[in-house]
């Protein structure tokens, strides 16, 4: 074990400048990434807590929000992205005022039009 340190250490010694560049690039890109990626549950940290508000709807059952952002390069590592879209999937949006409410409340959450939000009905589990 540490005679592959050791020769590890001797590699490192001998890289060039551009290696070490990149490799501190991707490290810097690592610590950029927003530590509120998805998890087991395929939804971001935001996603889970608009999911969880949404399904305390009278009548939603489970809720699950997609929300899609600008990309742009001024919003890039920055905390302040603006959503442009959202995709609601509940269990109770066959009804058709369950899912005006949920239309409304993804509305006021986001800041988005009814234009750019869709609100479809669950899978119903085998």
């Amino acid at each position: 074990m540490i005679e592959k340190m050791k020769n590890w250490l001797e590699t490192v010694k001998g890289m060039k400048g551009g290696v070490w560049l990149l490799l501190i690039a991707a490290c810097a890109l690592a610590l950029l990434l927003p530590a509120s990626s998805a998890g087991k549950t395929g939804m971001t940290e935001e996603e889970q807590r608009y999911s969880a508000t949404l399904s305390r709807i009278a009548g939603a059952g489970e809720v699950r929000i997609s929300i899609a952002y600008a990309q742009s390069a001024s919003s890039f590592g920055s905390g302040n992205r603006q959503p442009t879209g959202a995709v609601i999937v509940a269990q109770g949006a066959g009804s058709v005022a369950v899912r005006l409410e949920l239309l409304r409340a993804a509305e006021a959450l986001l800041g988005l039009n009814a234009q750019e939000v869709e609100v479809f009905a669950m899978e119903a589990s085998p």
